[in-house]
């Protein structure tokens, strides 16, 4: 009971705010009453949500583990439609948290090897300066082109999109290492290898955490531009099927989906961050001014 009383002291505003949020939103969906085609409201209220457009979420099941299909003949139903979430959202987080791997691995190895000779800096600085400053959604037909519907350039355009980001990061992070922390494992003897695995790469963690949280939400939104690449499958192919017929509340009832797994994403990168910076002081503070 204690700690159910600390956490709405600590959250109790901030799920009021949602509330009225949500109240807002079936607010203006009673007053505005405007339909994109007939049967289909622009703002559909929770009422038609939570009914009619949860089960119409059964026409994304492929049929499977006893629940048949609509497109095999089966009335839509609430089991199917929950499947058709669970599925579809495995295949979009498959995608996403392999883009976001190997996105951060290259972002990372490349924002290192800035640091790691001239060489290196002059092969590598530039390009990638330039390549980070093309828009992402930009990029989106230009993988179509490339990779087709293939699985791999979906992941190659959520890892392009995480990577240039954790570059940038990695980057400015390893010109705010103390100096001090490499002229002492200097005088220690430590070669390059091992500067870069005692002091460089524990020293830029702090600094990557706000970096890793900015690309979760990159990932999170590039997913959905790489669905848009001929996906049969996900819930950015739920998107682009319901814009094509103006379901706008199956849209809407998706991007709720994605607010609530990438808010899951942040608070388990969050507390596991919390855990691994326990020896550093100040981190997860909030500091209020005033």
């Amino acid at each position: 009971m204690t700690e159910v009383r600390a956490f709405f002291r600590r959250h109790g505003v901030s799920i009021i705010v949602l509330g009225v949020m949500a109240a807002i939103w079936q607010i203006l969906s009673l007053l505005y009453t405007t339909e994109a085609v007939p049967g289909e409201p622009m703002i559909p209220g929770w009422q038609v949500v939570f009914t009619r457009t949860l089960i119409s979420l059964s026409d994304y099941w492929q049929g499977g583990l006893g629940v048949p299909s609509v497109a095999e003949g089966a009335p839509p139903s609430y089991t199917a439609a929950l499947l058709a979430i669970v599925s579809n959202s495995l295949d979009t987080m498959v995608r996403l948290y392999l883009g976001l791997l190997i996105g951060g691995l290259v972002g990372t190895f490349l924002g290192l090897a800035v640091s790691w000779s001239k060489w290196s800096r002059r092969t590598v600085e530039l390009p990638l300066q330039f390549i980070r400053t093309l828009p992402l959604l930009a990029m989106v037909p230009l993988f179509q082109l490339w990779f087709g519907i293939y699985f791999a350039g979906k992941v190659a355009f959520v890892a392009y999109g995480v990577g240039v980001i954790f570059f940038a990061g990695v980057v400015n992070a390893v010109k705010n290492v103390p100096q001090v922390y490499i002229d002492n494992a200097r005088t220690q003897g430590a070669n390059r290898v091992q500067l870069y695995l005692t002091i460089i790469l524990p020293s830029i963690f702090p600094e990557l955490r706000a970096t890793i949280l900015l690309s979760l939400g990159t990932a999170w939104g590039a997913v959905l531009g790489a669905e848009y690449l001929g996906a049969q499958s996900g819930l950015g192919y739920i998107i682009v099927y319901s814009e094509a017929f103006a379901y706008l509340d199956r849209m809407f009832v998706v991007a709720l989906l994605f607010v609530f797994y990438a808010s899951i994403s942040y608070a388990i990168f969050n507390r596991l961050s919390l855990k691994l910076l326990q020896w550093m002081p100040r981190v997860g503070r909030v500091i209020v001014v005033g």
